[in-house]
């Protein structure tokens, strides 16, 4: 079997379109790699952060959050799992289960005209997705989907469920309105999945507190009872059989003789097995995996094959073969995993391919050695307590910006805590928090300069990072970079046709050629001689090319209502372009009539487009009312420009009401 590259899924299948969202979950995490491999195929990044810090990484770092922007991304992670990131353009939520982990690895991408389900054993690390023996499938939507509607849907109803996992959920708090809308994207595309006969049996097998991926081999099975199981799996309950055992209970074909129960591993550099010896009396041999490439690969993939002569069933995800892992035990001990089980003739194409999932090579030494795994189902760092809910950062009505920190009581909450910044400044203490009795939510103000990613909670000796998430991630402050883009450099990537990371590019070659020296020669043309490249004629023109193709990006229809928000808000869009006008007036750049005009002629272009054809497949209401919030922000930044020279605030002022009656319905 030819391995296939994980990251290859998260590239665009042929006509997908525009990327709309992503919703994944993982155990363990990587956000530098979840950033710059996965969200960089998905968005189709085209430059390379290469963390040297030369031009290219600041261009691919723009442009990055740039088609972020567009996009809408969820991640939920296990209570473990780092929180640290560099980005608030997309969502981190950490699920805590009391006895339990997330230990799911799925993730949904939806563009405008397709949509995938990719799920296997691989977290969003850089271990899972290049160095580790993984096994994972993408499926698909449409004719042909390997995934029946019952299962695409109840993967949806599964990944909501762990929506309720991160403490401090409510449906109406922002980043949870955010993947449920995703959520709801995602299944109206996958009631539109026709129904068509199939050959290949597929059940949803996930493991939570009611079902267990064993309960579900009947819903794939045909033809005469199971003779033969082989697993894989990279952990196992050392000392107890009762996975193996369950597995054993599954084969009852006839005759009793020819059952078989066998298990795949993986040796170490020395021959050591992590299977332990105690386990051995339960199956009848315990062989090597075939490799799969020349490296030398750390076994992470989980696979069960169940089989009689006509049939095969693989169970394909995230289990591993413990008792908490397929939900063998107490309901109160079991993570939370998402499998599939697929069935197929043994002699079909697919059962061909479902057999050759594991191949197994000689058998392993009686006397190997063991050696104990480093088991990821055994929490061994800290992680932060249940108490501390969702960190959330907005802006107040006045532009400032502050923190509100979601705590409540629970059995876990440290006796003594400090929440501090990352650079070590205290803004809360457990003797603060309950000295102001004990509220659900605390406050606190953004001092000025960069909106903190995370925060950390000090007890006793654990330092632990608190994610923070934005309420309007349009609505964030630009970075440095974004900073010092001039209404002049935006307007002039309009007129071009660049996007933000080119208007970047040019901006920054342009610095840089100014401190090495202009070096320019003696011009010769009579003509570019005589140019005046600030004439008013001249200006006059890009405006209008500027303001023209302003209004080409508005005029698609857009899917999601946060796809309308980052082409109101974003960059190029019209609030942000009209907002550099404005200080440039004020920083002495740009005349104050000059600056009047060009936001009157932003708030005609916004009046121009169809707004009824571009909301035609959201929420009406909602859109119509994210294009007034920006002509009101234009019209604030008309008053902050002032009301001289007379005639054209007047003109200014008509300018505004003339697009207001763009949204009146």
């Amino acid at each position: 079997m030819k391995p296939t590259p994980m990251l290859d899924f998260w590239q665009k299948p042929p006509s997908a379109g525009e990327p709309v969202a992503v919703i994944a979950t993982t155990f363990a995490f990587d956000s530098d790699f979840f950033e710059q491999s996965c969200l960089a195929r998905f968005l189709e990044v085209s430059s390379v952060d290469e963390g040297s810090g030369s031009v290219e990484d600041v261009v691919a770092a723009v442009e990055l959050h740039e088609l972020l922007r567009n996009a809408r991304v969820t991640v939920l992670a296990d209570k473990s799992a780092p929180v640290q990131r560099t980005s608030l353009n997309w969502d981190l939520l950490s699920c805590h289960i009391d006895s339990g982990l997330l230990h799911a690895k799925v993730a949904v991408l939806v563009w405008e005209n397709a949509a995938r389900v990719i799920m296997g054993s691989a977290n969003l690390t850089e271990a899972g997705y290049r160095r580790q023996i993984e096994l994972g499938l993408a499926a698909d939507l449409g004719p042909g989907c390997l995934l029946p509607q019952q299962a695409l849907l109840a993967i949806a109803d599964e990944i909501e469920s762990y929506l309720r996992l991160v403490p401090g959920y409510a449906g109406e708090i922002a980043v949870f309105a955010r993947a449920m809308s995703t959520l709801q994207l995602f299944r109206q595309r996958a009631a539109e999945q026709p129904s068509t006969a199939s050959s290949v049996r597929v059940a949803f097998a996930p493991t939570n507190a009611a079902h267990g991926p064993l309960d579900r081999i009947g819903d794939v099975w045909s033809g005469s009872q199971p003779m033969r199981a082989t697993h894989l799996s990279p952990f196992w309950d050392a000392n107890d059989c009762t996975a193996l055992e369950s597995v054993r209970k599954l084969l009852t074909g006839r005759p009793a003789a020819n059952r078989s129960h066998d298990v795949g591993v993986v040796l170490g550099s020395r021959g050591q097995t992590s299977f332990s010896h105690h386990l051995e009396q339960a199956v009848n041999s315990v062989r090597q995996l075939k490799p799969l490439d020349a490296e030398t690969r750390i076994l992470h993939a989980k696979c069960l094959l169940v089989a009689s002569d006509q049939w095969v069933a693989a169970l394909i995800g995230s289990s591993n073969h413990t008792k908490a892992g397929l939900g063998l035990g107490p309901k109160s001990r079991r993570h939370r995993e998402m499998n599939l089980w697929i069935g197929a003739s043994s002699r079909s194409a697919e059962g061909k391919a479902l057999l050759a999932l594991i191949q197994l090579g000689p058998r392993v030494a009686a006397d190997a050695e063991e050696v104990e795994p480093s088991d990821e189902d055994e929490e061994s760092l800290p992680w932060l307590p249940a108490s501390f809910g969702l960190c959330r950062v907005g802006k107040r009505s006045d532009g400032a910006w502050e923190l509100h920190l979601g705590i409540e009581k629970s059995r876990d909450m440290p006796l003594g805590w400090i929440v501090q910044l990352d650079d070590g400044r205290d803004i809360l203490s457990r003797q603060e928090w309950e000295a102001a009795g004990q509220p659900q939510t605390v406050t606190v103000a953004v001092s000025t300069g960069a909106l903190p990613m995370y925060l950390n909670v000090h007890w006793a000796d654990a330092k632990v990072p608190w994610a923070v998430v934005a309420d309007d991630p349009h609505g964030l402050p630009p970075g440095p970079v974004l900073s010092s883009l001039r209404a002049q450099h935006l307007l002039g990537a309009l007129a071009k046709g660049q996007s933000l990371s080119q208007a970047v590019r040019a901006m920054l070659d342009e610095k840089k050629a100014k401190e090495k020296g202009s070096g320019g020669g003696v011009v010769v043309d009579p003509l570019k001689r005589l140019e005046v490249r600030d004439s008013l004629l001249r200006r006059g023109r890009a405006l209008a090319a500027s303001l023209s193709a302003m209004q080409r990006r508005l005029d698609p229809q857009v899917i999601t209502a946060d796809a309308l928000r980052a082409r109101l808000a974003g960059p190029l869009g019209p609030e942000f372009v009209a907002l550099k006008v404005a200080q440039a007036f004020e920083e002495g750049q740009q005349d104050r009539a000059e600056a009047m005009f060009t936001i009157a002629e932003i708030a005609l272009s916004v009046g121009r487009v169809n707004w009824l054809r571009v909301t035609e497949h959201i929420d009406r209401v909602q859109g119509l009312a994210l294009v007034a919030r920006t002509i009101d922000c234009l019209d604030e930044l008309r008053t902050r420009v002032g009301n001289e020279p007379r005639d054209l605030a007047s003109y200014a002022s008509r300018a505004i009401q003339e697009a207001r009656r763009c949204v009146m319905v």
